[in-house]
Formats: C-alpha cells, sequence, structure tokens
C-alpha cells in the first residue's frame, strides 16, 4: 500500500517536491541525487538511498503523491456518470484529466503536469503508474470504460492514442502563467484554455483511425 504524502518524514517531502520540480524541469536524466540532495537543503549526498532506496523509488513516491486527492475527485465524477449513465469517451477522459485543474494549485498543477511528461519516457516496465493501481481505482475504471468505448482501435493503438492525449493535455496545461499569454484576441481566460487544451485532447483520442497510410507520409521507397 502507498504511503501518503503527510506520512513521509519532512525531509523526505522536501525530497519528493525538489524531485517533481527538477525532473519536470530537467528530465529524469538531466538532475543528479546529489543536486536533488542540494535543493531540498540536505548537505548528505546520500538522502535519497536513505529515504527511498533509490531513484526509481523517488521517483515512485513523487508520482503517487498527489494522487489521492485527484483520485477522491475522479471517483465523483466517476459516480455522477454513472448516475447519469453517461460513460461517453469526453465524459470520461474529462473524469480523468480535469481534476489536474480543478483539484491541484497552479504551481503544484505545472509542476506535476511536467514530471508526468518526463515520467512518460520511462520504459514500462519502469513505469510508476503501473505499480499504482491500488491507490488509483477511479483512473483505472475511467481507463476501461474508455477502452470499451474505443474498442474497434485495438489494445496497442488505444494505449498509443491515450498517451498521445495525454501528452496534449500535459503539455498545454504545463504553460498556464509561462508561455501562455492570455488576450482579447486569443484566450480570454485560463478556463478557456484549458477547455480548448481538452479538446485538442480529445480529437487526438476519437479521430478516424486508418490502417492505410497518407501517401503524403510515405517514403519513396515504401519504407
Amino acid at each position: 500500500m502507498a504511503r501518503l504524502f503527510q506520512e513521509y518524514p519532512k525531509t523526505a517531502r522536501k525530497l519528493m517536491l525538489a524531485a517533481e520540480r527538477l525532473y519536470g524541469q530537467h528530465g529524469l536524466d538531466g538532475v543528479s541525487l546529489r543536486q536533488l540532495a542540494t535543493a531540498a537543503g540536505q548537505a548528505n549526498n546520500y538522502v535519497v538511498q536513505h529515504h527511498f532506496g533509490s531513484k526509481l523509488g523517488l521517483i515512485q513516491a513523487v508520482s503517487e503523491m498527489r494522487l489521492p486527492a485527484m483520485e477522491s475527485h475522479r471517483q465523483t465524477l466517476l459516480d455522477a456518470a454513472r448516475a447519469e449513465n453517461d460513460f461517453s469517451v469526453a465524459r470520461m477522459l474529462s473524469c480523468l484529466f480535469s481534476p489536474l485543474v480543478t483539484v491541484l494549485e497552479a504551481q503544484d498543477m505545472k509542476d506535476y503536469a511536467r514530471f508526468t511528461l518526463a515520467v512518460m519516457h520511462l520504459d514500462p516496465e519502469q513505469h510508476p503508474f503501473v505499480r499504482s493501481t491500488d491507490i488509483s481505482p477511479a483512473s483505472t475504471e475511467i481507463r476501461s470504460k474508455l477502452n470499451e468505448s474505443l474498442s474497434h482501435l485495438g489494445p496497442d493503438v488505444f494505449r498509443r492514442r491515450l498517451a498521445l492525449s495525454a501528452s496534449v493535455f500535459l503539455n498545454g496545461i504545463s504553460e498556464l502563467g509561462g508561455k501562455l499569454k492570455l488576450s482579447p484576441t486569443g484566450y480570454v481566460s485560463n478556463d478557456q484554455y484549458c477547455s480548448d487544451v481538452f479538446e485538442a485532447a480529445l480529437a487526438v483520442l476519437t479521430s478516424p483511425f486508418s490502417t492505410t497510410p497518407r501517401a503524403d507520409f510515405c517514403k519513396p521507397d515504401g519504407g
């Protein structure tokens, strides 16, 4: 059973927050454990190993630290969808993605989005999401409902489409307060921007799938 963030010692919590921020900014290979220790105000260069055993142990803990709050809200949204018998792709994807915007504070949301994007590059056997199913039952059910609705894609295409959809959404919300500039002629509010990013992520998941490649994406030699 995963530990809650508040159950970790203070030093471990500092390391987790520093790791989320720095791994999100520089990638999982762009920050050393010594740099993480320094960012957390620790002189012991082996403090990560002391609290988490390894770099992957730290990544797992960081990946899980914001899940309880988001999963609680996802469960509420899922229960509401069940009461209305609405398991449409749009409704389920909203249940999965919207808690990042509505539950997390602005800076936490950006840090979490950037960290999650970095983690998505891990090999499947090292991926922390796979080992977090015991504390993310709502997400698991939502993915199952999406898979049922999009069964025509097949499992491999569905997994890739969902990952691409998540990448679009996470990249989009990570720009809030940074590259994104509100404008009367563009996005007039963060809410409008997040809604538009969601629609783009939804389009990635629901666009028609063809087994025939477009001619303009085929190499001349057919490779």
